[in-house]
């Protein structure tokens, strides 16, 4: 009973630690001290504080029942400490215990969710392997069930595979139907198998050449019988979906032949398939690097079975997808050849060789032979970079004697540029999930090369793992991963044991993983918002509707997609000299021009002899040369009376809080709760407008509800110009929402003396109540006075 009770207390206290760690998870030094100022609860709403405190203790509970019930001296040299039930219990909770000082010492926030992952996951194996532990039991080899059972054997991974497929294409394709995805890139791959299909070869209007002049992807001609069938970004999307699902056979078949058990080689691949970083790579549009996934993964398969004639196949796959593969090719067959006999070694070294001269011929022929003709400027060129464009990725690499070079006779300094600071960051977020697993893979430790693309860049979007950059570096962690898994499990005296606390190493760590990291849909702090299809959509829609056939178009970049199968469309504002149509949303980001540029633009064509065509919730279709009749009033209601939904922006310290609330103007709103676990902030910002002179008021359409005690600021509702100048403000108190319902907060303000630049209309949230906010809307006093100051009169 003594044993029972200390094991209960240990357990409420390992939880107690446990929710300090996950309370704390998301809020920067400075806001994470302010907290625990605040006392015991971090300053979270107790009710808050409290549930997460029972489920991080039903946990701690979990792991300790699992260790007092484990055999006596499970782990050799802490034997000893094992032959005590109470020692079996700080063996599974210590890593649970030194979490908040592990975890929470981390500046960089970014970096945690993967270090309390690690911990979370070594915990739950630890006291799985204590249960289970036992005599020496054979290790089950892939062949040996998987010819007597079929496909019946691998039901699970296929599972997976399929789960993995269905969802996110359908995120994929309700992200790009809800207007988020762009011309960059989905759009420009479209208009490239478009132009293919019509006879100029990888054409793009954007780029301004073939597509090949970018990147040499010959992959991409695969797909254009397939695009000739379903012309839709959705062809894209799914198909790009399927290759990485696709990718977790080989991944699996791997696992197996190492000696791994069926149900960890199905968590290995699950765990790839749904990390966090992948969810990124699948949610930005398309990008051909994804389709080297598959290759990759099946390229180290073939030569793992010794098959090199597959090997050469997915090779001249792997390398079709882009110039670049070559890294990642080389990181397999190095990994083969040092491990490999001398068949191994002359084959590899050949594939290796044929590798490098397809790829060297590819970055210094064909891309010029595809590239822009004389007086087409280079896509995307900064002007500072000679010979291989992306080189500038790697600038500190540039010059003499050569990035190669470099490397090998600066070792040190190199090392510590990759391991440091962001990159630190990244390299963690993909090995300690998996317990740094994958460093002990020995010499096939080659295997991680790829992530030399990552550690060793000095471009911050690509170390951050944004867009696609986190992809094909996957295949490789996983595989190391998998031989050191297997030398261990085929190395222990307790194969089985082992074998399942490993399992429940990688189910912990990626459940860990997929409910805290910002990059994983299933997290609260999802750097998104959850997409969906709105009356704003279905507006934009009806507009791109009415464009012709072959109207020669510049379109705001979120809108490209929806009119990229056409002889030219372009991002707005370029290429109006060469368009006779604009469609342009004021409700999407306006990359590459800023908002008041777009704006300053748009008033500008309507000033001339761009007639407004239509107009509806803030997005607009100009026609060169039609009546320009109808474009004061397009001006007063796009600009004076501008109105827009505020969880249809991405300004916000507050992503993935779009939510259905009744009485919203279009059923959704922006809801931020008093329990988010991020600290205080902006609800929405932006977006940076350019005003005439004149009186304005701007009305947010707000409500509030769920007040935490006391009588404090719930934030405040403020216009706010560059550079950092408060214009004017107004409280927000609980009295404010007495009403309970929705309630509009007007914010009247001038502008005197001239234009205003970069007006942001703000909303700020102390968190001491739940914020829901809907749409802001401008209005100003003289309207005609304003229209006229817009239109130049």
């Amino acid at each position: 009973m003594r044993t029972l009770v200390a094991a209960s207390l240990a357990a409420i206290a390992v939880g107690y630690c446990l929710a300090v760690t996950v309370t704390g998870l998301a809020l920067d030094p400075g806001h994470l001290q302010a907290a625990f100022a605040q006392g015991s609860y971090l300053g979270a709403p107790p009710a808050s504080f409290a549930l997460t405190t029972l489920v991080a203790t039903l946990f701690s509970g979990a792991v300790t029942w699992l260790a007092l019930g484990g055999a006596p001296g499970a782990f050799g040299p802490l034997s000893a400490l094992g032959q005590r039930p109470l020692g079996r219990v700080a063996c599974a909770l210590a890593p649970l215990v030194v979490a908040p000082w592990v975890v929470l010492a981390q500046d960089d926030v970014s970096r945690r969710p993967s270090l309390l992952a690690c911990l979370v996951g070594v915990s739950l194996a630890s006291a799985v392997f204590q249960r289970l532990a036992g005599p020496s039991a054979e290790v089950e080899t892939e062949p040996s069930r998987a010819q007597g059972a079929g496909w019946r054997e691998h039901g699970p991974v296929l599972a997976v595979m399929g789960l993995h497929a269905l969802i996110f294409s359908a995120l994929a394709v309700l992200r790009d139907r809800g207007l988020w995805s762009a011309t960059v890139d989905l759009g420009i791959f479209k208009e490239a198998l478009w132009h293919t299909l019509h006879g100029r070869v990888m054409f793009s209007p954007t780029v301004g050449y073939s597509f090949l002049g970018e990147h040499f992807a010959p992959v991409l001609f695969l797909l254009v019988p397939l695009y000739a069938l379903w012309p839709t970004s959705a062809c894209l999307l799914v198909v790009q979906t399927a290759a990485v699902s696709a990718a977790g056979w080989p991944v699996y078949r791997v696992a197996r032949a190492e000696g791994l058990g069926r149900g960890l080689s199905t968590a290995l691949v699950a765990a790839m398939l749904f990390s966090p970083p992948m969810h990124t790579a699948l949610l930005y549009d398309f990008h051909m690097d994804l389709l080297g996934v598959p290759a990759l993964a099946a390229l180290a398969w073939a030569v793992h079975q010794r098959r090199y004639g597959h090997a050469a196949l997915a090779l001249a796959l792997l390398v079709s997808v882009k110039e670049d593969m070559f890294i990642a090719a080389g990181a397999v067959l190095a990994a083969r050849f040092v491990t490999g006999d001398r068949r191994d070694k002359a084959l590899t070294a050949a594939l290796g060789a044929a590798t490098l001269l397809y790829c060297g011929l590819a970055m210094t022929v064909l891309l010029k032979r595809f590239g822009p003709p004389p007086g087409v400027p280079v896509y995307m060129s900064d002007g500072t970079q000679d010979g291989y464009k992306f080189l500038r990725n790697f600038r500190h690499l540039a010059g003499y004697p050569g990035p190669v070079l470099k490397l090998l006779t600066q070792p040190v300094r190199f090392a510590l540029y990759a391991l440091t600071e962001a990159r630190l960051t990244t390299l963690l977020g993909f090995i300690a999930p998996l317990a740094f697993l994958p460093l002990g893979a020995r010499a096939r430790v080659l295997l991680l090369a790829p992530l030399g693309i990552v550690l060793l860049s000095d471009n911050g979007e690509i170390v951050a793992l944004r867009y696609h950059y986190s992809a094909i570096q996957h295949p490789g962690v996983f595989l190391a991963a998998a031989y050191a898994m297997g030398a261990w499990v085929r190395g222990s005296k307790r194969p089985a044991a082992l074998g399942a606390a490993l399992s429940a190493l990688v189910v912990g760590a990626s459940a860990t993983m997929l409910a805290t990291h910002p990059a994983s849909v299933a997290s609260r702090t999802h750097a998104h918002d959850a997409r969906r299809v709105t009356p704003h959509v279905d507006a934009v829609d009806r507009l791109a509707a009415r464009l012709p056939a072959d109207a020669r178009v510049s379109v705001g970049t979120f809108l490209g997609p929806r009119v990229s199968n056409r002889p030219y469309s372009i991002i707005f504002p370029q290429g109006l000299d060469q368009s006779d149509w604009a469609l342009v949303d004021l409700q999407r980001p306006p990359w590459p021009a800023g908002p008041d540029q777009r704006d300053d633009i748009l008033r500008g064509l309507m000033r001339a002899d761009w007639g407004a065509v239509g107009w509806d919730d803030g997005a607009v279709l100009l026609h060169r040369g039609a009546s320009t009749a109808r474009n004061t009033e397009a001006v007063r209601d796009l600009f004076a009376r501008r109105r827009y939904e505020v969880e249809g922006t991405e300004q916000s310290d507050f992503s993935n809080c779009s939510e259905a609330v009744t009485g919203a103007s279009d059923g959704r709103a922006r809801v931020v709760r008093a329990d988010d676990p991020r600290p205080p902030g902006f609800v929405v910002f932006g977006p940076f407008l350019r005003l005439p002179p004149g009186d304005y008021e701007v009305t947010f359409r707000m409500m509030a509800r769920d007040f935490r005690a006391g009588d404090g600021l719930l934030g405040e509702a403020d216009v706010f110009v560059r550079p950092g100048r408060p214009v004017a403000a107004r409280a927000l108190t609980r009295a404010l929402f007495a009403s309970g319902g929705w309630v509009d907060v007007t914010v009247p303000f001038s502008s005197p003396d001239g234009w205003l630049d970069g007006v942001e209309f703000r909303i700020r949230s102390t968190l001491r109540a739940t914020l829901v906010a809907d749409v802001i809307s401008l209005r100003a006093r003289d309207e005609a006075a304003c229209v006229d100051r817009m239109m130049g009169r």
